[in-house]
C-alpha cells in the first residue's frame, strides 16, 4: 500500500528589504500632505502611523504614544524656531534611540542645515527634489544615515567638516586614551554603541562612559561631531 505523502507548510519570511518602516508625519498643509502621501503609497515598506496637523504639543504627544521609526516634519514656510523644535523632538525620542527625524521643506542655508543636524535632524528633503525619492530618504534616515539634497550633498558635507575642524582646532587626539581613540574610530565608521561594545568586548555602559569622556576632551556635543572629527582626522 503506497505511503501517503505528508504535505508540510512552508512559511516564507518577508525579505529584509520589505521590513516595515513606521512613519509619523507632521504637516499642517493639506496640499503638501497630499503630495507626501502620494509619494509614499508606492513603497510597501512605508506605514504611516498617523498624520498630525495641529499644535506642536499634540505632535510631541503623538511621538511619545506611537514611537515611530521615522518622523517626517514637513513645513512650507521656514520656521525661525525649527532648531528648538528639533531639540525638543530629540529630547522626546531619547529613550527610543532608533527614532530618526527627517525634515521636509525649502532647503535653507548650509549653516542652518548644519545647525539642524546638530540639533537632532538626520536629513533634509528639498521640495524641489523628485517626489519618488522621498521613500528612499525615509529608508536612509531609518538606517541612521544622513539624507541631504544630492546636488548639494558634497558642498554641505565639506562645509560641515570645515566647521567641525575650525571648532576643534585646539583639540588633539593626544588627549585620548588608546581605548577612547578606538571608540572614536568606530564612531567614525558609523558603529552603534551596541556594535562598539561587541567589537571591543566591553559593556554598553562602558562605551557610553568613554564617549562622555571623549566629548569632554574634544569639546564636542554630538555624535555627528565625533564622526566628522574622525573622518576629518583620517582615522580609517
Amino acid at each position: 500500500m503506497p505511503k501517503k505523502q505528508v504535505k508540510t507548510a512552508v512559511i516564507k519570511k518577508e525579505p529584509a528589504s520589505l521590513e516595515k518602516i513606521s512613519v509619523l508625519i507632521y504637516c499642517p498643509s493639506d496640499l503638501l500632505l497630499t503630495g507626501i502621501l502620494n509619494a509614499l503609497e508606492t513603497d510597501k515598506r512605508i506605514e504611516v502611523a498617523t498624520v498630525e496637523r495641529g499644535t506642536i504639543e499634540n505632535f510631541m504627544e503623538a511621538i511619545k504614544q506611537l514611537k515611530p521609526q521615522v518622523i517626517l516634519f514637513a513645513n512650507l514656510e521656514p520656521l525661525p524656531h525649527l532648531k528648538e523644535i528639533c531639540k525638543a523632538i530629540k529630547e522626546v525620542i531619547k529613550p527610543q534611540i532608533k527614532t530618526q527625524l527627517l525634515l521636509l521643506g525649502n532647503i535653507p542655508s548650509h549653516e542652518e542645515i548644519i545647525n539642524l543636524i546638530n540639533a537632532g535632524a538626520r536629513g533634509y528633503f528639498d521640495l524641489n527634489d523628485p517626489a519618488q525619492q522621498l521613500p528612499e530618504a525615509i529608508s536612509v534616515v531609518n538606517k541612521g544615515e544622513i539624507w541631504l539634497p544630492r546636488d548639494k550633498m558634497s558642498t554641505i558635507m565639506d562645509r560641515i567638516i570645515s566647521v567641525v575642524g575650525r571648532d576643534m582646532k585646539e583639540s588633539t587626539l593626544d588627549q585620548l586614551t588608546p581605548t577612547e581613540f578606538q571608540v572614536l574610530r568606530l564612531i567614525g565608521q558609523g558603529k552603534s554603541n551596541e556594535e562598539i561594545a561587541k567589537i571591543m568586548f566591553i559593556s554598553k555602559n562602558t562605551v557610553r562612559s568613554h564617549i562622555k569622556s571623549i566629548y569632554s576632551k574634544l569639546g564636542t556635543h554630538s555624535r555627528l561631531q565625533l564622526a566628522l572629527y574622525a573622518i576629518n582626522s583620517a582615522l580609517f
